[in-house]
């Protein structure tokens, strides 16, 4: 068993042949462990665009890779090759800081080789969930890598951010200072079929109200200060990705705004609510009317 943890770097372009936004790979990189954790070797591989031949400013100020760089990379066809090969056949996890980076490779691969399926790959594990069980975080938000090196005392600077290799190897120091075999065996998912369709299902905002995960209507309300149960003065309306409310606590005397984004995943919904103060609108002044001094004529 061998542990392959893997960054990638990538390009937001606008590909026609999915009349949308796609981000194309523009780096891979990763280390290689051994079943103890040890380094064993490590890849960077530069990826020469196919779908858009410039960097996005916003790319380039990230990860300062210029346009030269990626001219003389390879093309993806033959970058994923050459990952592959460096992987070999035996059985592994892989492990990526959150799984974006796994749902990219494999958007590309389809792309460009016609498969999403990630062959090489044998097992799977979200970096970031399983760091994230050891350290603590507000409101179970999830914590970034640079982050979490600061919590786990490894100094974020000895690094080069947003460069897939330097960030493969932060994930590397992150993991080996709460390493636990048997924990993280809780984390990892098998490669098979099931995980492929979760891969390739891709997450989305629940706009409809009659979409049956959406329960809205009838649905009690209860102030998030006293607790108390709130009375609803508006209908339900969708504002950006959420179903926005106003109600008014009886108790407290104060009226709120209560959001709930539904947001739906391969086997489960995530439901997020927020609640916002309606503060009273202040009394602004009254503009005084510059009245002018008028001067009558009188004739003689």
């Amino acid at each position: 068993m061998q542990y392959i943890v893997m960054d990638l770097e990538w390009n937001t372009a606008y590909a026609k042949r999915y009349n949308s936004f796609f981000n194309e790979v523009i780096e891979i990189g990763a280390a290689k462990l051994d079943g103890s954790f040890r380094l064993v070797d490590t890849i960077s591989i530069l990826v020469k665009p196919q779908i858009s031949k410039k960097l996005r400013g916003r790319t380039k100020d990230l990860t300062h890779i210029t346009n030269e760089d990626v001219s003389g990379g390879k093309v993806f066809e033959q970058a994923i090759s050459e990952f592959s090969d460096w992987v070999g056949d035996g059985d592994n996890i892989f492990l990526t800081w959150g799984d974006g980076d796994i749902r990219v490779l494999s958007k590309n691969n389809e792309y460009f080789t016609g498969s999403s399926q990630l062959v090489f790959m044998k097992n799977y594990a979200d970096a970031q969930k399983y760091i994230q069980s050891f350290i603590e975080s507000k409101d179970r938000q999830q914590v970034g890598l640079a982050a979490a090196c600061e919590q786990l005392g490894i100094n974020p600077e000895d690094f080069s951010h947003h460069r897939a290799l330097d960030d493969s190897l932060m994930t590397v120091e992150c993991i080996k200072k709460v390493f636990d075999e048997n924990k993280l065996k809780k984390y990892v998912h098998h490669c098979d079929a099931d995980f492929n369709k979760r891969l390739a299902f891709k997450p989305f905002y629940i706009r409809d109200i009659n979409n049956p995960a959406v329960k809205l209507r009838g649905t009690k309300c209860y102030c998030d200060v006293c607790g108390s149960q709130a009375v609803q003065n508006k209908k339900w309306r969708l504002v950006n990705q959420s179903f926005r409310s106003e109600f008014f606590c009886p108790k407290c005397k104060r009226n709120f705004r209560f959001s709930v984004r539904y947001k739906q995943y391969f086997d489960y919904v995530d439901i997020k609510k927020t609640y916002t103060e309606i503060k009273p609108k202040e009394n602004k002044p009254v503009k005084k009317e510059n009245i002018k001094d008028k001067k009558t004529a009188v004739s003689d």
